[in-house]
This record gives C-alpha cells, sequence and structure tokens, in this order.
C-alpha cells in the first residue's frame, strides 16, 4: 500500500516565506529589555508579521537567525544589529532573591 506524503507544517511554511536573514551573534541569554528592544526594531523593519525567529543551527550555532521576506529588510536589520551593540551587551545577572526551600530543610 502506498504511504501518502505528509503535508508541510507551518515551521516550514514560515521559513519558506521568509527566505532571508539576519545574524544575531550572542552567547549569553538576552535581558527582557534586549529581548523586547530587537523584537520592536523588527516590528519597525517588516511589520508584527513580516518576521520570524529561529536558533541557528550547524553554521549558524550561537545565532539567532531573524528572518525576513526581502533582503533589504534583512540588511536593515543587520545593520541595525550592528549599530545598537545588542551582541555585545551582557547577560542578566544571578538571581539574588530568596530562594525556595525543600520540605524542611534549612537554608544554607
Amino acid at each position: 500500500m502506498a504511504r501518502q506524503k505528509r503535508g508541510w507544517n507551518s515551521h516550514q511554511l514560515r521559513l519558506r516565506a521568509l527566505p532571508h536573514f539576519a545574524r544575531l551573534r550572542r552567547e549569553v541569554p538576552f535581558c527582557e529589555a534586549d529581548k523586547a528592544e530587537w523584537q520592536a526594531a523588527a516590528d519597525r523593519i517588516a511589520g508584527p508579521a513580516g518576521w520570524y525567529s529561529v536558533a541557528g543551527t550547524h553554521a549558524d550555532w550561537g545565532c539567532k537567525l531573524i528572518h525576513f521576506a526581502t533582503v533589504a529588510e534583512a540588511d536593515a536589520m543587520q545593520r541595525w544589529i550592528t549599530e545598537s551593540g545588542i551582541e555585545a551587551r551582557p547577560g542578566p545577572g544571578a538571581y539574588s532573591g530568596t530562594q525556595l526551600s525543600v520540605a524542611g530543610g534549612e537554608m544554607p
């Protein structure tokens, strides 16, 4: 019996619709303010539905790839990344709040 071919998933369709990308190289995690800033920049460049971000793989390991529909949008985002210096900003510091203890255990 012939097996029916699987259809495309939404992730694959989105990447096909947005083939051009900007690389955001950053080893440390983003602060919430930094994440909101690069997302707002992508919204300004392509509109809220005009971009899609994924983690880089293989050659782009350690990058966030921000996909766009046109080369001009991807170049504008790459320029913004370079000019803003977001790649070199420090990540969030260590958590310094109270810690939860386990069932009757004492805090060190």
